[in-house]
């Protein structure tokens, strides 16, 4: 998977003087994607104090737009319901899975596989700081 560029931190590291190879160095990216920010911001006419009050993300759009910006080839699950589903007695993830892949087949659509369900299905839970509360009887 292809990781976004720090552009902020670089352009920081840069307004220091930091040479090329050093900031590459202390944020793991290479050499030639240092250079490509500092260029990219060069001909836009952007120093690090226009864009010291944006998050990293809004830098990076702002030097690259257009960039990371895809839609998605498959259609996402309704996950509030996913995840209301999942309370009930003997429902799983998998079978959650299954109902998602027969519904995007009698449509046409592609379906993500049950490995990528689960994964996007736990990206949701930890964004929206869902927990699940397992009731028991006693005895």
């Amino acid at each position: 998977m292809v990781r976004k560029i720090k552009a902020k931190q670089v352009l920081r590291l840069h307004a220091q003087s930091l040479s090329g190879r050093m900031i590459a160095r202390s944020l793991g990216v290479s050499r030639d994607s240092v250079a490509m920010v500092i260029k990219t911001a060069a001909d836009a006419g952007i120093v690090f104090d226009d864009v010291s009050a944006k998050s990293d993300d809004e830098v990076y759009a702002l030097l690259f737009p257009g960039r990371n910006e895809h839609e998605s080839a498959y259609r996402q699950p309704d996950w509030p319901a996913v995840h209301r589903e999942l309370a009930r007695v003997g429902v799983t993830l998998r079978l959650l899975h299954a109902e998602y892949r027969d519904s995007c087949l009698s449509d046409g659509v592609p379906a993500m596989g049950y490995d990528r369900f689960c994964k996007l299905y736990q990206s949701y839970v930890v964004a929206h700081g869902i927990t699940s509360r397992v009731e028991r009887k006693a005895g």
